[in-house]
């Protein structure tokens, strides 16, 4: 546990996160806890739990930053061997970490979905597109415990629906797909469907 940090990316939604922080703080009340806020209104949002908290850090981009390339700032500039990364619409119901890392196999542990090469589950297939190959093991990033050392290895997060997909189409095509490992993470947080999307939508500017 010395060498886990929680992380959360921001954009806009402080609600979320004060709620968030409460469940955290709860069953981790002295962990390292970052925000990396891509909040591009001016707000200096969370200074009342900076202030109180020691362990708790807010890095201000000013511009959004949008989630893959947060999280990938994360990761790349942390200081510790693990990262606890948190969707900003996640709250915890139990501990998860300490399961987690029962679960870890190398790069990443969380909940494990099987997607074609856009990101798509195949219940989202539409009928008139060409027919896709489900082959790609992806760890969704909602609650996703992550190894930095690994994560260097591979390709980094990016901007879209799906960030971790590029990552986890190279892990697949170099055959390490043992590295990840799924668990069943809805036992363990609750999420909020669409928490800033449905209130600044999905590809904002």
């Amino acid at each position: 546990m010395k060498n886990i940090e929680i992380v959360s990316v921001h954009y806009k939604t402080p609600e979320l996160i004060y709620e968030q922080y409460k469940t955290v703080r709860k069953f981790y009340p002295t962990l390292p806890y970052r925000i990396i806020d891509g909040s591009d209104d001016n707000i200096e949002y969370f200074v009342d739990l900076k202030d109180n908290d020691k362990n708790f850090e807010v890095e201000r981009f000013g511009y959004n930053i949008h989630h893959g390339p947060g999280m990938d700032h994360a990761i790349k500039t942390s200081k510790y061997e693990f990262l606890l990364i948190l969707d900003s619409d996640v709250t915890l119901k139990k501990p998860v970490i300490e399961t987690m890392m029962e679960n870890f196999k190398g790069y990443a542990v969380g909940k494990k979905l099987i997607l074609e090469s856009h990101g798509h589950e195949k219940w989202q297939q539409r009928w008139w597109q060409w027919p896709r190959k489900y082959i790609y093991t992806y760890i969704h990033p909602y609650c996703m415990l992550i190894k930095k050392e690994a994560y260097l290895q591979f390709k980094p997060f990016k901007k879209h629906g799906a960030p971790c997909m590029d990552a986890m189409i190279d892990i697949y095509n170099q055959n390490k797909t043992d590295l990840l490992s799924g668990m069943t993470i809805e036992d363990f947080v609750d999420l909020r469907i669409e928490g800033t999307r449905s209130k600044w939508g999905m590809n904002i500017r």
